[in-house]
């Protein structure tokens, strides 16, 4: 069996996972047949040193030798092991580029291209590694994985017994196949794939976990639960299993339960951290049972028990600033936080969107530029994009826009963008963002009239009347007749004729 292994953190649950996607009619055997790899190709090793020394030790191979591709090679996994495929990225572009194309490389590439939302240049990526080495089992069930994504479950379904036709017995090969029958809600046939996986593996608590999901999905919660009670006969210290009992009792509202499988949860937590994290999701339960007293004993155990854990700061403040309406005491929550751990993603991001939303765009930025140093993400610079249009800095806003459509290509930042070059006077440009808009986001701007009126004003000083009076148009079919924001649109339709 053969195995792709990124260093330290193996990427399981590709293709595991239960997918939301529609359920389509497929066939129930497939009929590829591909050959076996006359040539396997050399796949990584996991390598026993942390992240923090072993990128610093390949980014000094590669400064010694540039033209190391081992060397990317093996730093491409150690950034995607520590959720930087930003990162990993441009290396294994680099070595596309420059010629190495084998399908461990191109396996790389894919799962960073996913991690990035670029999930065209992902499937392209993972088949061109299932066509140079068309029986290996992590492509295979990455590939399945991503075919669900994109609503392609015939192929998803295809890829995967081939996974299963070339490696009989790998557990993974069937927890893949599995997968996909559930997210086509064959429950059953999931089912009999993840059974078979356990009966190769009986150490392994995966695919029991994966049964008990497809219990959950059909609301059948005693069932799941007998199926984790077989999960922790094989491993009874399982934090994941423990956590997921927690859950499926608080599906049931059942509070007794709910506290003693939290509880346990955290005894076999190794970390404080952990444990923390534990105890917050216990909280959480009961704040969503609107039991705001036993929620708050449970916060000031864990600020008691684990006062050097940043985790319990921010959770609290979440809770003050959201549950409670207390949000000054929220930030100083937040604010605590980030004393212990100034990279603290979620205490930034937290302090971030807080202060937007009350009206301090400067303070804002500041955290969120902070946030975006230390965990670039869509969202972060979505925000920051918005932080600086508030302070009117849209040269910034629009960096921040295009930094965000890099990693994530969504209507939202593509208008983001759009609506920086129209305060930066750069009416060509926005217009032509317009444009693909509306044709590669069909109804997009028509549910956010507010971007519509940003669109028709762009067209009109870029001097495309015609295309400004079709959404000056479109704008009057959305207002209130008489109010005045459709008077205002009358009179912009009207200045246009007048123009003429």
């Amino acid at each position: 069996m053969k195995r792709f292994l990124i260093p330290v953190l193996l990427f399981v649950a590709l293709g595991l996972a239960l997918a939301g996607t529609t359920p389509h009619a497929v066939a129930r055997r497939s009929s590829a047949t591909p050959s076996p790899s006359p040539t396997p190709v050399a796949l990584p090793t996991a390598t026993p040193e942390p992240p923090n020394i072993a990128i610093p030790r390949l980014q000094g191979r590669i400064r010694a030798n540039p033209n190391d591709q081992q060397a990317m090679t093996e730093l491409a996994g150690e950034y995607l092991s520590i959720n930087r495929p930003d990162l990993a990225l441009p290396l294994t572009q680099h070595l596309l580029q420059a010629g190495d194309k084998s399908a461990q490389v191109f396996f790389l590439d894919g799962y960073a291209q996913q991690a990035q939302g670029q999930l065209a240049a992902a499937v392209g990526d993972l088949e061109q590694a299932s066509t140079l080495d068309p029986t290996n089992v992590s492509v295979l069930s990455d590939l399945a994985n991503l075919y669900l994504t994109i609503n392609r479950a015939s192929d998803a379904e295809r890829v995967a017994n081939r996974a299963v036709t070339f490696n009989k017995s790998s557990p993974d090969a069937y927890l893949s196949l599995g997968s996909v029958y559930a997210a086509q809600s064959h429950y059953e046939d999931a089912r009999i794939q993840f059974e078979k996986a356990f009966a190769l593996d009986k150490t392994s608590t995966k695919p029991l976990i994966s049964i008990a999901q497809t219990y959950v999905a059909q609301n059948n919660i005693p069932l799941a639960l007998q199926t984790i009670d077989r999960a922790l006969a094989v491993d009874p210290q399982s934090v994941e299993v423990l956590v997921m009992r927690a859950d499926l009792y608080a599906r049931q509202h059942d509070d007794a339960h709910v506290t003693e499988a939290f509880d346990d949860a955290a005894v076999a937590a190794p970390t404080d951290e952990q444990k923390v994290a534990i105890y917050v999701q216990k909280a959480q339960y009961f704040t969503s049972e609107h039991k705001n007293d036993q929620a708050l004993a449970i916060y000031q155990q864990i600020l008691s028990r684990y006062p050097n854990v940043a985790l319990t700061y921010v959770a609290y403040g979440a809770y003050l600033a959201v549950t409670m309406h207390q949000v000054e005491q929220g930030m100083q929550q937040w604010r605590k936080a980030l004393s212990m751990d100034p990279d603290n993603e979620d205490a930034l991001r937290d302090m971030g969107e807080y202060e937007l939303q009350h009206n301090r765009p400067t303070d804002a930025v500041a955290y969120l530029k902070h946030l975006v140093s230390v965990a670039p993400s869509a969202n972060g610079y979505e925000l920051l994009a918005a932080a600086y249009n508030r302070t009117h800095q849209f040269s910034l806003q629009r960096d921040a826009c295009s930094r965000s459509f890099s990693i994530k290509r969504s209507p939202e930042t593509l208008g983001c963008i759009a609506g920086a070059d129209f305060e930066l006077h750069n009416y060509r440009e926005a217009s032509q963002i317009f444009d693909v808009l509306d044709s590669a986001a069909r109804g997009y701007l028509d549910q956010n009239p507010q971007l519509l009126f940003v669109a028709a004003k762009a067209y009109a000083k870029n001097h495309e009347r015609s295309k400004a009076l079709g959404a000056y148009q479109r704008l009057l079919t959305m207002m209130q007749r008489g109010s005045p924001a459709y008077k205002s649109v009358q009179r912009a339709i009207a200045d246009l004729n007048r123009t003429h």
